[in-house]
């Protein structure tokens, strides 16, 4: 049974064929009309990408018998040949074979003879870059100065293997890496040339697994028509590839647009049990991300190439942009690290967690139940204390009933909710002051970016019902509608004499924050560890037995932990001699 690969027979034989290259055939073209072929070509790029068929074409185009011309007839003895591989003047040779300079010389021995049949001997020099450095040394006097008869054509993936004296005397095209629209198009041609039932959808996975590659998305398509009996339908497709499939990841991106991790772990071992590659599911979602991004961005009409542009509206609009873009760096970074994993499976698991974990704030508050109800009964609970205080009389008195308020109001968060309530009633009826406001901070209880913004922010006044805070430009990009929403609502929530909530944007400040306090009690404990450090008696008898000297930098403090001796948590050093 005699096969024909459809890489062979879809192989281009005139410049106008060729797809995906329109720099490199507008180059060859002109130069065939103007009558400027320089002597010494070379054609780099990646695999499958069409430098070899390139070069075929333009050695038929030079040796058509109906006279040079941009087009080969594709009909004459020399153009028919040239395609079946027996055209004499055209030597193909494989330079991975034959590195050797012997056979170089063997190669050039001949070079100096007229073509056979043709206008001209063609030298056809396939993967270049694998040729020796003799080789090469050979080849360089008649690579600059060839008999007019003689032209060489070369083919690399690795230019920069090639010397740079080989580099100076060709001319050279660099081939792009396909994209997967031109390849999809050209994969409809054949599929309907063949007679072969193809689903739009599976020639666009096939066409994005090849990675640019014409070659390769043509062999994946022999085995996909092989694999569907003489169908091509997504399914198989995703089968064969060891993908998800495109109603597997939008199940799983419902999943965790709805934060449902029963669900995005389901889904995950379903397609764990159907082998799906790990590495491959979290590709498509990368992927399915993106589009849903361009989506977001751009609208609907971006997508008009592709079917599936309805069934990601709805995620789009489901999904906020900023949670699309955490889940497509996650996708990627744990695509990448599949390999450090103790089971791709498990990794892949992780890595979706990791998406629901890791969700911005506005998507966490969106599928929290007890969200919506929170924010309004908790200003209302440290309200009721202060009728009471006068008959109580004690100071104790504001803080008796506060266990019981947030366990009625909010099960799932009682200490939260009684730090605003202390914090709230620190605050009492007289205005916050900056000093307090660090350790107000440190009572909410933010965390995330809210949190960071708190604690690098600055109260500038807290009168009239208004609060009004600095922040310092660096920190301005961080402070989204989102994280500005979040931190009011806690200080609204903690502070009852609080009414407004203004943040304005300042250079880099100096005030009195959470952050500037922490910073300063990490240099006093780096002073103190460095001072105790040096004045242990052992310490200090090592440095002079051994004439050594500390390391700038290599003392940390040590906390100690549960009343242990001081000794148990003395700091860790370096001694250099």
């Amino acid at each position: 049974m005699s096969y024909l690969v459809l890489a062979r027979k879809w192989r281009p034989r005139k410049f106008s064929e060729v797809k995906g290259q329109p720099h490199a055939v507008r180059a060859l073209t002109n130069a065939i009309s103007a009558e400027r072929v320089h002597h010494a070509w070379l054609f780099a790029g990646t695999r499958g990408v069409g430098k070899t068929t390139l070069a075929r074409i333009l050695a038929a185009a030079l040796n058509c018998r109906k006279g040079a011309a941009p087009e080969p007839c594709g009909e004459c003895e020399s153009c028919t040949s040239i395609e079946e591989g027996s055209f004499v003047d055209l030597m193909e040779v494989d330079a991975a074979s034959r590195t050797k300079v012997e056979q170089t010389r063997e190669l050039l021995e001949n070079v100096q003879y007229a073509p056979a049949s043709g206008s001209y001997k063609i030298y056809l020099i396939d993967e270049a870059h694998m040729l020796s450095a003799s080789s090469f040394n050979a080849l360089l006097k008649t690579l600059e100065e060839p008999p007019p008869h003689v032209k060489f054509l070369l083919a690399t993936t690795e230019p920069q293997r090639l010397p740079v004296t080989v580099l100076s005397r060709c001319l050279q095209i660099n081939l792009r890496s396909m994209d997967s629209e031109t390849i999809s198009d050209q994969l409809t041609v054949i599929c309907k040339g063949e007679g072969v039932e193809a689903e739009p959808g599976a020639l666009v996975r096939l066409a994005r697994a090849a990675n640019g590659s014409m070659r390769d998305a043509l062999s994946l398509l022999d085995q996909a028509i092989a694999y569907g009996a003489d169908a091509v339908r997504e399914t198989d497709v995703a089968d064969m590839l060891g993908g998800a499939g495109q109603p597997s990841i939008l199940h799983l991106l419902n999943a965790l647009a709805g934060g449902d991790g029963e669900a995005l772990l389901n889904g995950a071992r379903e397609l764990r049990e159907r082998l799906a590659d790990p590495a491959n599911i979290l590709a498509e979602m990368a992927a399915a991300l993106q589009r849903l991004a361009l989506l977001q961005t751009v609208g609907e009409g971006v997508l008009d190439e592709d079917d599936d542009a309805e069934m990601l509206a709805p995620l789009a609009e489901a999904l906020p942009a900023d949670q699309v873009q955490l889940c497509y760096e996650i996708a990627i970074q744990g695509r990448s690290k599949l390999a450090l994993a103790p089971d791709p499976g498990l990794g892949l698991e992780m890595t979706l967690l990791r998406m629901l974990a890791f969700r911005p704030v506005s998507a966490a508050k969106a599928t929290r139940s007890s969200a919506p109800s929170r924010p309004a009964p908790v200003p209302e609970a440290p309200a009721a204390p202060p009728p009471e205080a006068p008959v109580a009389s004690a100071p104790e008195a504001p803080a008796a009933p506060a266990p019981e308020a947030p366990a009625a109001l909010a099960p799932d968060a009682p200490e939260e909710d009684g730090t605003r309530e202390e914090v709230s009633a620190s605050v009492g009826e007289e205005a916050l002051s900056p000093g307090e406001w660090p350790e107000t901070v440190a009572g909410l209880g933010l965390e995330g970016l809210s949190g960071d913004i708190a604690e690098h922010s600055e109260l500038v006044d807290a009168g009239g019902g208004c609060l009004r805070l600095r922040l310092d430009g660096a920190h301005e990009n961080l402070l989204t509608e989102d994280v500005r929403q979040e931190l009011e609502s806690a200080l609204l929530a903690a502070l009852p004499d609080v009414r407004k909530v203004e943040i304005e944007i300042a250079g880099a400040g100096k005030g009195d924050t959470l952050a500037a306090r922490n910073r300063a009690e990490e240099r006093r404990r780096q002073q103190r560890a460095e001072e105790e450090f040096k004045a242990d008696p052992f310490v200090q008898a090592s440095l002079e037995i051994f004439d050594a000297t500390i390391e700038v930098g290599s003392i940390r403090p040590v906390d100690q932990a549960d009343g242990a001796d001081s000794r148990a948590g003395r700091p860790r050093s370096r001694a250099k001699p």
